[in-house]
C-alpha cells in the first residue's frame, strides 16, 4: 500500500467516477484501475461496487477515513521537507524534442511565470527515442503521441493534419489545372490529389519522429517527391514558406508556426485538411508513471490545458 494509491482511491471515492477522477489527477483510467486493483488485493476485499454507478463497499467506507488520516500526516511531513528544500520544489525542468520547439511554448511559459512568479521553469531538449524510456533529469515532457505506455501521457489537445504550402507552389506545379484540383482536394481531403507535388520531409535516423508522415504516405500509396528534407522542423517550416514543398502537420501547429492569424498571412498559403485514418495529432505532457506531481508541475499542466483549449 502506498501514498499514491490512497490518494487515487480518495479522489475516485469523491468523484464516484473513474473518468472524472483520472482527469482531475492527470492520469489515465488504466492507471487508476491498476492502483485500485492492487489496494483490493492487499486488503483482500472489494472497495467499490461497480454497476451503473460507482459506490463504496463497507470496506471502502472504512478505508476513506483511514486513508485521509494517513495522507494528512504525509502532507504535514512533505510541508516540513518542502520548507528545507524550497528552492528545489519551485523549479521544474520541461523537455521538448530535439527536432522542434512547440510554437505555443513561449506564450505558455510567459503566462506560467506571470501567474506563478515563485516557480521557475527550465526548458531542455531531449531525443524522443531517449525520453520514452528514460526521464532522468526531466520532470515533464511535451511531445506528440504516441510515447512509451509506461509514461503517464496527459493529452492537451487533439488536432487534425493539414497540407500547407505557398499558393505560388501549387500554381507553379499544376498551372491551369490547379483550380479544379483544389476543389477536389477540398471536397475529398485526400492527399493523393496532390501526389505529384514536392514534399517537405522530416529526416530521423531513429524513425520515431517521421512515423506519422510515413503512415500518411502509405495510406495514400504515395512515394513522396522530396522538395526539401532536414531533421529540424523549424527549418522545414521556413523552407515550406519559401516554396520548396508541401508540409504535413497538425492544423494548430501550422496556425502558430506560420502565424496565420491575419488575412495577409493566410493569403500567402494554401492550407487543406487531410484525412488520416487511424492517426490523430495528439499533443501531450508526459511524466514517469507512479510519480507524485509537485504543485509547480500540477499548475503547469493545468495552465497548459487551459491555454491550448482557449488560446
Amino acid at each position: 500500500m502506498n501514498f499514491l494509491s490512497l490518494e487515487y482511491f480518495l479522489v475516485i471515492a469523491e468523484e464516484k467516477n473513474f473518468s472524472r477522477a483520472a482527469d482531475k489527477l492527470f492520469v489515465s483510467q488504466q492507471s487508476l484501475s491498476e492502483h485500485v486493483k492492487k489496494l483490493e488485493q492487499e486488503l483482500g476485499t472489494p472497495l467499490f461496487k461497480r454497476g451503473r454507478s460507482l459506490t463504496l463497499t463497507v470496506a471502502g467506507e472504512c478505508l476513506v477515513t483511514g486513508a485521509q488520516e494517513i495522507l494528512d500526516a504525509q502532507s504535514r511531513m512533505l510541508q516540513q521537507i518542502a520548507f528545507v528544500t524550497e528552492n528545489r520544489r519551485k523549479k521544474i525542468t520541461i523537455a521538448v524534442s530535439t527536432f522542434d520547439v512547440p510554437p505555443f511554448l513561449p506564450e505558455l511559459l510567459a503566462r506560467y511565470k506571470a501567474k506563478y512568479p515563485n516557480y521557475d521553469a527550465v526548458v531542455v531538449k531531449r531525443q524522443v527515442s531517449d525520453i520514452a524510456y528514460n526521464m532522468s533529469g526531466v520532470d515533464l515532457y511535451i511531445s506528440f503521441l504516441p510515447l512509451n505506455p509506461n509514461l503517464e501521457n496527459i493529452i492537451l489537445s487533439q488536432d487534425h493534419f493539414v497540407a500547407i504550402a505557398s499558393k505560388e507552389l501549387f500554381s507553379q506545379t499544376y498551372g491551369k489545372k490547379w483550380k479544379k484540383l483544389e476543389q477536389e482536394l477540398q471536397s475529398h481531403e485526400a492527399l493523393s490529389v496532390i501526389r505529384d507535388i514536392p514534399f517537405i520531409l522530416l529526416y530521423d535516423k531513429n524513425g520515431i519522429l517521421s512515423r506519422d508522415l510515413d503512415h500518411i504516405f502509405k495510406t495514400y500509396h504515395i512515394t513522396p517527391r522530396v522538395g526539401f528534407q532536414s531533421e529540424n522542423n523549424e527549418l522545414n517550416a521556413e523552407m515550406c514558406a519559401c516554396g520548396m514543398g508541401v508540409m504535413l502537420a497538425p492544423y494548430d501547429y501550422c496556425i502558430r508556426k506560420f502565424r496565420l492569424d491575419s488575412d495577409e498571412k493566410r493569403n500567402q498559403f494554401g492550407i487543406y485538411p487531410i484525412q488520416t485514418p487511424g492517426l490523430d495529432a495528439c499533443i501531450a505532457i508526459s511524466y514517469e508513471k507512479g510519480r507524485h506531481l509537485n504543485p509547480a508541475e500540477k499548475h503547469f499542466i493545468e495552465l497548459a490545458r487551459q491555454y491550448l483549449s482557449n488560446p
